[in-house]
C-alpha cells in the first residue's frame, strides 16, 4: 500500500470513528498535558537556578519527550503484522488531536440555546463548550453570534483541517507537534513569560499559514469564487502575532457565502433576527462540510491515480 493511500485510509477511518462510535464522547482528557507540563517545569526549575534558561529547557523537553516516545513506538512496530499496528498508532494519534465534539453538535447546541433568547445562557454555553473567557463582553445578539462564528470556524481549522494537512505532509509526528503547540498555547499561566508565549503563537501562525489559505481557496471553489478569492488575495501575505485565524477565515467564509460583509441591523422582530442568525450559522456549517468533502474527493482521486501508476 502506497503512502498516499495509507494516509487517506487512516483519515477516512478517523472520520468514521469520530462521527459514529465516538460521537459526542469525550474520549481523551487533555488535562494530562497540563500535568505533564507542570511536572516538566517543576523538574527543570529544580535543576536550574536561572529561570530564563529553565523556561527554555522545559519548553524543549515538552516538545521533545512526546515526539521521541512516538518515534520509538513507530520504530518498534514498523513492518509488523502487515502494518496494522502502525496504522492503529496513526489513528490513535489523530483521534487524540481531533475535536472532541462534532461541529454539527456544537451548532445544534448553540442554536438550541440561542432560540431561548437568553444571552446569559448562550454565554454560559460558550464558556463551557468553547472556553469563552469571562473578560469577553457580549453586549447583544450580534456580538454573541460573531464570537461563536469566529470560534467555531477557528476550532474547525485547529482541530481538523490543520491536523489533516500536516498529517498528509509529515505523518503522526506532525500531528503531535501541532497538538503540543496548541496545548502549550491554551495551558499557559498568567505568569508565563511573554517571550515564550509569543514564540508559541509565532509557531502556530507558521503552522496555520498554508492551511488557512488552502481552506479559503476551498471556500471559493465551494460557493462564490470571485468574492472569496478577492479577499484571499487581499490578505494572502498577512502574517503576525496579532493576526486572528478565526477572523481571517470568517472573512473568507462571508465572502464565499454572501459576496459582501454582513452586519446586523436594528430589527423590531426579534424572532426574525434569531432566524437570520440560524440561517447564517447553518450556512457556515454547510460550507465547512462541503469543503471537507472537496478535499476528501481530491485525496481520493490522487489515491486512485497513484495506485494506477
Amino acid at each position: 500500500m502506497g503512502e498516499i493511500s495509507f494516509n487517506y485510509l487512516v483519515i477516512l477511518i478517523c472520520l468514521i470513528v469520530n462521527y459514529t462510535w465516538l460521537k459526542d464522547f469525550a474520549r481523551f482528557d487533555d488535562s494530562w498535558f497540563f500535568r505533564f507540563r507542570c511536572r516538566m517545569e517543576e523538574q527543570v526549575a529544580g535543576f536550574s537556578s536561572n529561570s530564563g534558561n529553565a523556561r527554555w529547557i522545559s519548553l524543549i523537553l515538552i516538545y521533545a519527550i512526546p515526539l521521541l516516545v512516538l518515534v520509538g513506538l513507530l520504530v518498534l512496530i514498523d513492518n509488523r503484522l502487515f502494518g496494522l499496528p502502525t496504522m492503529l498508532l496513526h489513528i490513535v494519534v489523530l483521534l487524540i488531536a481531533l475535536d472532541r465534539t462534532q461541529p454539527g453538535k456544537l451548532v445544534s447546541d448553540f442554536l438550541e440555546t440561542w432560540h431561548t433568547g437568553d444571552l446569559d445562557s448562550c454565554s454560559a454555553y460558550m464558556q463551557q463548550a468553547l472556553g469563552m473567557p469571562d473578560s469577553v463582553d457580549v453586549k447583544d445578539e450580534c456580538s454573541l453570534k460573531n464570537y461563536f462564528s469566529n470560534k467555531f470556524i477557528s476550532r474547525y481549522l485547529e482541530k481538523s483541517f490543520v491536523m489533516f494537512f500536516w498529517y498528509l505532509l509529515t505523518g503522526p509526528l506532525g500531528v503531535l507537534f501541532n497538538y503540543v503547540s496548541y496545548q502549550l498555547r491554551d495551558s499557559h499561566g498568567e505568569i508565563q513569560a511573554e517571550l515564550s508565549v509569543n514564540l508559541i503563537s509565532w509557531v502556530i501562525n507558521v503552522l496555520e499559514w498554508v492551511p488557512i489559505r488552502l481552506l479559503g481557496l476551498t471556500f471559493s471553489l465551494a460557493v462564490n469564487f470571485v468574492s472569496c478569492f478577492d479577499r484571499l488575495q487581499a490578505s494572502f501575505w498577512r502574517f503576525g502575532l496579532d493576526s486572528d485565524s478565526g477572523e481571517i477565515l470568517l472573512g473568507f467564509a462571508t465572502g464565499a457565502l454572501t459576496g459582501s460583509d454582513q452586519h446586523f441591523e436594528e430589527e423590531d422582530n426579534t424572532a426574525t433576527l434569531r432566524e437570520q442568525v440560524t440561517v447564517e450559522i447553518e450556512a457556515l456549517q454547510g460550507l465547512l462540510e462541503r469543503s471537507q468533502m472537496i478535499w476528501l474527493i481530491i485525496l481520493a482521486l490522487i489515491t486512485i491515480f497513484s495506485l494506477q501508476n
